[in-house]
């Protein structure tokens, strides 16, 4: 997949500032879904401005392109969608720039053309299936023996359906049905062949953003196809964009990038909850962005030796300061 595309610009900042950011675009480049780079004002996508009132940055008062407004600790916190507080450490500039790129649509759900709606040929009951059913047979489309054969497949539930476009693996679903989901379970059924394109005025959603939804209303507990005894590890960071994320989630992203590690030593050195971590390991596994194999799992136990211990959990320690998760 083609990691999206977008440009920073700077407005007003000193060259302190200006540096900091750029070593840490480095330090997230390859970990979440977008790469930024740095560009001039003009051609940029979105811009950080500082918080002063100057000839430079007045021109961007009324600009359509979202600013994200750096402000001194010492100063009121500006009334602005986007502001960011100087010093900032590298999850805080990550988690404002997601919160920038869902506004932008990188990673946000993104309006369908209206097409013709057809009949899916499965009828909504009232008994609805156990959402553990719909997991499962939407692992089997994706990572099951046989490939699935349609291009469109549809998850019935009370409050609407989910459409499952096999080819881009992304869904697509009305969006107040996505918003009711970030809150609430609307137990979809299992996942079935239909002819029909997405209904008009549906939107799209990842498949890591359903997976997020999904999840919390999953049984305890890792996914049936996935062993305890594996070892884990991100092959690049979700991006969570609105979804709502707890620093723990953070931890998880900063501590799989660096090293496959068991579950146990997962849960050891994020001191998170089990079950945040196996909603994790759930969720970025069906999403692909995550390596798990019992073949690792030799490598990991290996190095789990006393010496090791004392300079991973060192190494975890630095890391974790470093992305502002110490606190």
């Amino acid at each position: 997949m083609t990691m999206k595309q977008q440009r920073l610009g700077f407005v007003g900042l000193g060259d302190d500032t200006a540096s900091a950011c750029l070593s840490m675009l480095k330090i997230m480049d390859g970990r979440s879904g977008i790469s930024w780079s740095l560009s001039d004002p003009d051609s940029a996508d979105v811009l950080m401005v500082a918080n002063e009132s100057t000839d430079e940055t007045r021109r961007w008062d009324h600009s359509s392109k979202p600013r994200i407004i750096v402000y001194h600790h010492n100063e009121q916190k500006p009334s602005s969608s986007f502001v960011l507080q100087h010093p900032f450490r590298v999850m805080q500039l990550l988690s404002v720039l997601e919160d920038v790129s869902t506004l932008l649509g990188a990673v946000r759900a993104e309006p369908v053309s209206p097409t013709e709606k057809t009949s899916s040929g499965a009828t909504p009951s009232s008994n609805v299936a156990d959402v553990g059913e719909f997991w499962n047979s939407l692992h089997d489309l994706l990572y099951g023996e046989v490939p699935a054969s349609a291009h469109w497949y549809v998850a019935q539930s009370d409050e609407g359906e989910l459409w499952l476009d096999a080819r881009s693996r992304r869904f697509m679903a009305d969006p107040a049905l996505l918003k009711r989901m970030m809150h609430h379970n609307i137990r979809p059924g299992v996942l079935r062949a239909c002819n029909a394109p997405a209904t008009e005025g549906a939107v799209a959603c990842s498949l890591f953003a359903m997976s997020w939804l999904v999840t919390p209303h999953l049984p305890a507990g890792l996914s049936s196809w996935i062993s305890s005894d594996s070892a884990f590890q991100l092959l690049r960071w979700p991006s969570f964009g609105s979804l709502a994320k707890s620093r723990s989630d953070l931890t998880l992203c900063a501590l799989l990038t660096k090293k496959a590690l068991s579950r146990e030593q997962v849960l050891a050195l994020s001191q998170a909850a089990g079950d945040d971590v196996d909603r994790f390991i759930n969720a970025c596994a069906m999403s692909g962005l995550m390596r798990y194999d019992k073949a690792d799992l030799q490598a990991v136990t290996d190095a789990t030796d006393e010496a090791w211990g004392s300079r991973f959990g060192g190494l975890i320690k630095g890391l974790r300061s470093r992305l502002g998760l110490s606190a």
